[in-house]
């Protein structure tokens, strides 16, 4: 059993020097190694390009579709999202006990099944239910999917996959949300369930290409309990060394990990999750709190908040794979703390300067859309490869599934303080978000601390 992590040592440390001229170029460039990976690789971004496409349509394809009022389907997708929560412990232990590889074939599948089910919505219930499907299938892949790239990679690699399929992932949302656009603006009358039905057949395909296994890293060799060996000892290996971890590994004995009883009594794992939980909140700025803000309070176009989430979305697709390779020499919790530092600048800005109208107020926008961008590339790969470490594999699945709930927990809470305070409190609202973004951020630190005590 590979001792559990906190992936807080330098990812690099865990990866030879490239070998090739090629490689030492993919390297430098954030490229993963990819050789065997294109079925993976052409799952992933098919699928990214099915939710691209429906993304425009989620919430207006029932009211174009059906008798159902507008309320009707916020009432029904609220319910079904919280009926949803609780089934992410389940979707762990589903991936513990059958494999992520797998997992993600049935996740696919009940995606499928729950889009096709859309086409049969008539009433409030079978909206509900179909939503609940798809849901469901979104809580068993946010537990497989860090868990299937765990398995393919480790180390710096692993930082590198993570990064290459965020990049690519936006960049196929962001197309397939620009044909689902021209599609259903079109004027054809069968548009909506056309895509629908591309989303669906997106998934099915997925399903299959992920049916043939790829390239699967070599298991590492358990190290002992104890203290790390020398730096000096032996150079760093590709094939011999750890994942990247804490200033020690936290070794367990055999059999230590199996139930969900000592997963929550491990301290470093609920730090961990703590402080994600107030680090999400962060994540908020650009598809929540600014279009509100600049809109709804300082009287802004709405073209700003728009623009400003593109600028978001399209330096992430460019910038994402050059900035980790950049940074995954350093201690993963040491980016996420920088990150949260860029965030906190952001959260400034916004909170000094877009409070106005004309062109200052635009520049200052846009200038803090990217200093929180660079934070949120700092962090994405950062953190992700953090969760999918930090538990070892027997539990890998269970973790992954309570760890993603933080997110829940900020999607949830987070309009709630948006409505509460932004438009009467800016101040208090700004205030609040960078005191849980800061302590996201000193979360992860903490964490770091508490592995070297556990040694």
């Amino acid at each position: 059993m590979s001792p559990p992590s906190t992936g807080v040592q330098p990812a690099e440390a865990a990866a030879g020097p490239p070998a090739t001229a090629a490689a030492r170029w993919r390297v430098r460039l954030g490229l993963p190694e990819l050789t065997g990976q294109g079925r993976v690789v052409a799952a992933t971004v098919l699928d990214a390009f099915g939710v691209g496409m429906f993304v425009p349509l989620s919430f207006l394809f029932f009211v174009l579709t059906t008798d159902l009022t507008v309320a009707q389907v916020g009432l029904g997708s609220a319910v079904a999202t919280a009926l949803s929560l609780p089934v992410a412990p389940v979707a762990g232990s589903v991936v513990d006990r059958w494999g992520p590889r797998t997992s993600l074939i049935a996740n696919n599948l009940l995606v499928a099944a729950g889009y096709l089910c859309y086409l049969l919505v008539d009433s409030l219930p079978a909206l509900i239910g179909s939503m609940l499907l798809v849901l469901c299938a979104e809580r068993l892949y946010f537990a497989a999917w860090p868990a299937f790239v765990a398995d393919l990679a480790e180390g710096a690699e692993l930082d590198r996959w993570y990064a290459f399929t965020t990049a690519g992932t936006n960049a196929s949302v962001g197309i397939g949300g620009a044909a689902g656009g021209l599609l259903l603006g079109s004027g054809w009358s069968g548009a909506a369930v056309s895509v629908v039905v591309v989303n669906a057949a997106t998934s099915l395909v997925a399903a299959v290409l992920l049916m043939t296994p790829g390239r699967v890293r070599p298991a590492a060799t358990p190290r002992p309990p104890g203290p790390p060996p020398p730096s000096s000892a032996a150079p760093p290996s590709s094939a011999a060394a750890p994942d990247p971890a804490g200033p020690v590994d936290r070794a367990a004995p055999a059999g230590t990990w199996a139930g969900w009883r000592t997963l929550f009594r491990d301290r470093v794992l609920l730090i961990l999750m703590a402080a994600q939980a107030a680090f999400a909140f962060g994540w908020l700025i650009p598809t929540v709190v600014l279009p509100v803000y600049l809109v709804e309070v300082d009287g802004m176009p709405a073209w700003l908040p728009s623009t400003a989430l593109t600028v978001n979305a399209v330096t992430i697709v460019v910038a994402q794979s050059l900035v980790t390779a950049r940074v995954v020499r350093y201690p993963r919790t040491r980016v996420v703390s920088w990150a949260a530092v860029l965030m906190l600048g952001s959260i400034g800005l916004l909170a000094v300067g877009a409070a106005g109208h004309g062109i200052g107020t635009v520049v200052v926008v846009y200038a803090a859309v990217l200093l929180f961008t660079a934070g949120q590339i700092l962090a994405g790969p950062a953190t992700t490869a953090i969760s999918a470490t930090a538990a070892p594999a027997e539990a890998r699945g269970r973790y992954l599934s309570v760890f993603n709930l933080t997110w829940a927990l900020s999607a949830i809470v987070g309009p709630l303080l948006v409505g509460a305070l932004i438009e009467r409190h800016a101040g208090v609202f700004w205030a609040v978000l960078a005191v849980l973004v800061a302590l996201g951020g000193l979360g992860y630190r903490l964490a770091d601390r508490w592995a070297a005590a556990d040694r």
